[in-house]
Parts: C-alpha cells; structure tokens; sequence
C-alpha cells in the first residue's frame, strides 16, 4: 500500500511474520501428519501380515509331516518363521524388518507407547512356539511334529487375538494423534485468523491518512497478497484487485457485471469451499474467507478468494494410499473393516449380512514356479475379475497376500451367499493367459452370517478365515464353506 511517510505502525511487521509464523505451522503440521500416517501405514500393514503369517506358518507346517516333507517345504516354513519373528523383534525393540512390498523398512520400538503390553503378550506367545519351530525345521520328527502341533493349536489362537487387537490398537492411535493435529491445525487456523483481523483493523486506522486520490477500498485491494473482491449487500461485485480478475479469468468490466453468485458456487454442503459457476472457465475449487468492513457508512462483504485445488487432489490421493490396495486396486483391509464397522453400528436387528474369505489355492506355486512378478499380474486380474461383483450391497477388499475378504449386506439367506461365492469362484476359474503361459488357478471361500450388530468386527472376519480352512479340508462341499457367526 502507499502509507504516507512515517504512518507504518511496527503491529504490521509483527502482523507478517506472525502470519508466516502460523502459515509455517500449519504446513509443519501437514507435513508431520502426512509422514504419521505414511508410518502409521506401514505399521498397521506389518501387523494384519502377522497375523497372516501367524496362519501360513500352520498352514505351511501341516503341510510338512515327517514322512512327507522335503527341503523346500521346510526352507519355506523357516522363511515364515524368520519374517514373523524379526517382524516382531522389531516392534519390540525397533530395527528393520521386510515390508509388504518386499523393501527394507525402519521400524521403531513401541517400548514408549500405550499398547506395548500387546507385543510382550505377543513374544512370550511365540517364544516357546519358535524354539520349537527351528528345532522342528533342524530334525524333523513324529514326536517333535505331535508336540508342536499341539503347540500351535494352544497359541495360534493367542497369536491370532494379539496381532488383531494390536492392529486395531495402531488404528485407534492414528485416529487420536490426527484428532489433536486436525485441533492444533483449527488452533494455527484461528490464531491467523486473528491476526488477519487485527491486522486488518490497524490498515483501517492508517487508510485514513493515504492520499486522497485513493479510496479504502482502492488501497487494500491492490496490495491484498491474495485475491479479493467487494460486493454490495445485493451480492454485486463493486471492486476486485487484478489478483482476483486474473483467477477468476475474466476482465474488469465483464466482471462487474455480475453479481458473485453467479461466478461462484458452494461445493456441496462445504460453507468455505465454492467451485466456478457455468459462467467461467475451468472449474477449479476456492477456499473462501469473508468478513465485513465498511466505506463511508456502506456495508460491504470482503471476499478472500485462495485456489486450493492443488490441497484437495493432494488429500485425495492421501485417502487413496491409505484405503486402496496399490497392487489390485480394490480397497484394502483398513478400507473393509470401516464398512463393517459401519455396517454393524446401523444395521438393524432382523437384517442378514455375510462375510466371505476368499484365499487362492496353491497360489504360492505360481510364485515359486513362475516369479513373483507374474504372480502379481495374476493378482491384478484376480481384482479385476472381482471388481465386476462389486455394487453398493457388496464391497470387496484385498486382505493381503493372496486372500481377499467380501461383505454381503442386507441378503435374504445364506444360500444367496453362497450361490455369490459360487458365481465368485466360476469368475476365478477362467485361464490366466500371461504372456505364452496359460495358468490355472480356482479359490476357497469360507462364508460367516450374521443377523444385526455384533461387538467385534475382527471375530466376523476370523470366523469366515476359519470356514475357509474348513472349505480346503471338506472334499464333499469343495471349495465352499458357510457357518453362522455365534458370537
């Protein structure tokens, strides 16, 4: 602004560099938030693949009797047994571990936080199953095979519980640490806020001493770092800097001519957000500030126009990484376990919902035999193929690995459900043309019904789990198991 000479009050230097002060803040925030959650992530990823660990260290021991096993059975099992143990050595006592992507990742211990006591619980689970385990690998033996078995039927159960209470209790930690950065961000919002309107109230007091070919409204628009506009208490727009013509892509006299509704317009039911109206171009997304002030017993409202598209595309693709499966493209088990969570707060009493958990078979044969990376081609036409069953009474989601959970909601009986899964299955059977090669390759699904809200989302989902083992072990009813959910 033109100040007169010596009218510069020193609250305006303290104005701007509070201004940067809170801007800095806000955006630290925004950056520690988004490396939280990118950790928080990991973590939460690490923990469901213990607990599948957990399960494929059995599956895999079964499959390895003293009288049948060979050397790359027990190379298999003892490559589960070392990615569970250091996985949760490293939760222990921090250290680095393998991700879900197959990289190296960091993890620090989690001695300091509330739910420690889970991982403790956790490791004196697994120690006596470990020393077992390796002794197994080492020699294997009948009596050692009896023991052990016992063993895992005593404690897998334990493992299981743990790794699902300490998932959720990882959750539930992100949820309270974004909580207090979403109120320290509202508080850095406020405070510049604030110091918007004092500073705001300090230009007042000195425009009364410009010059007097410049008007209040003249001056404080012009030099507005960002872009502005006046309207009349009819909505009409009676001043804009050029900052605000040039964001709005229209000129000064076409601009003038139209009330501010009819250049902008809420986005949904978001009373700071608007988005261009038919009447302008590219249809971009405003955050909008308005207060009033007055020239000369006029009121006018005072429009502070910022373009935030770039923040919204930004935290949209945050939400996708944290509820999107990378590799499939279905939504991922954090993804799920909300909809159940949801699901069961509103469903009513007399309603009929299932949850099916699809595992393909001999799926680590493709890898082993084939390469992981056409194996991950097969995942990614397994989603694909899956995706066509989706629609707003069914979500389906990657569980991790080769294991894929589905929500039915609101069915009339179990033998819906079960027809789905056969549908599913069907779907699943078609050849895989990868390259020259042709694979083939069919599924499990173990299906659990339940009626109304249940306390624990997490003993649905272990239930249909369990039917899906149920379903490889049943010759009679191949491929499908269903059982009501007790709990």
């Amino acid at each position: 602004m033109n100040w007169r000479k010596g009218s510069i009050s020193p609250f305006l230097t303290y104005s701007i560099i509070l201004f940067f002060i809170f801007d800095g803040t806000a955006l630290g925030l925004n950056i520690w938030l988004t490396q939280r959650i990118q950790s928080q992530t990991i973590e939460l990823n690490l923990a469901g693949r213990q607990r599948m660990l957990s399960q494929k260290m059995v599956k895999e021991f079964l499959y390895a009797p003293p009288s049948a096993t060979n050397q790359t059975q027990l190379t298999t099992l003892k490559e589960s047994v070392s990615l569970f143990d250091r996985t949760l050595s490293a939760f222990r006592n921090g250290g680095t571990t393998i991700n879900t992507d197959n990289t190296l990742v960091t993890i620090e211990s989690f001695q300091h936080r509330p739910y420690y006591h889970l991982i403790e619980q956790g490791w004196n689970n697994w120690l006596p199953l470990r020393t077992q385990v390796l002794s197994y690998i080492n020699t294997p033996s009948p009596s050692l095979y009896i023991a052990l078995n016992q063993a895992f039927a005593e404690q897998n159960n334990l493992l299981l519980s743990n790794m699902n209470a300490l998932a959720l209790a990882i959750e539930q930690q992100a949820r309270y640490e974004t909580g207090k950065i979403r109120i320290l961000q509202a508080i850095a919002l406020l405070l510049g806020m604030i110091n918007f309107v004092t500073a705001y109230w300090l230009y007042r007091n000195r425009l009364n001493r410009l010059e007097h070919d410049k008007t209040l409204i003249e001056a404080l628009l012009q030099d507005m770092p960002s872009a502005v506009a006046f309207t009349n208490d009819d909505g009409r727009i009676v001043q804009a800097n050029r900052k605000f013509t040039v964001l709005l892509a229209m000129d000064s006299d076409a601009l003038y001519r139209h009330k501010m509704c009819d250049l902008i317009v809420p986005l949904n039911d978001q009373s700071n957000l608007y988005q261009r109206s038919e009447q302008t171009f590219n249809r971009v997304i405003f955050k909008v500030e308005k207060s009033s002030a007055f020239d000369n017993g006029r009121h006018m409202t005072i429009w502070q126009i910022e373009d935030v598209s770039h923040d919204m595309a930004e935290r949209e693709h945050l939400a996708n990484l944290a509820y999107k499966d990378p590799l499939t493209g279905l939504e991922n088990r954090v993804a799920f376990e909300d909809h159940l969570k949801v699901l069961i707060q509103t469903s009513g009493n007399d309603a009929l919902h299932a949850i099916m958990f699809l595992d393909l078979n001999n799926f680590k044969h493709i890898n082993d035999n084939f390469g992981h990376n056409k194996g991950d081609i097969i995942l990614r036409e397994v989603g694909l193929r899956l995706k066509q069953f989706i629609s707003p009474d069914i979500k389906i989601a990657r569980h991790g690995g080769d294991e894929f959970t589905i929500l039915l909601q609101n069915i009339e009986d179990e033998k819906h459900a079960i027809c789905c899964a056969k549908e599913i299955i069907e779907a699943l059977k078609t050849p895989y043309y990868i390259g020259l090669e042709t694979l083939h390759i069919d599924a499990s699904i173990g299906i659990t019904s339940f009626i109304g809200q249940q306390e624990d989302p997490s003993d649905l989902i272990t239930n249909a789990d369990r039917a899906m083992y149920q379903a490889k072990l049943q010759p009679d009813t191949p491929n499908i198991h269903c059982v009501p959910f007790n709990g």
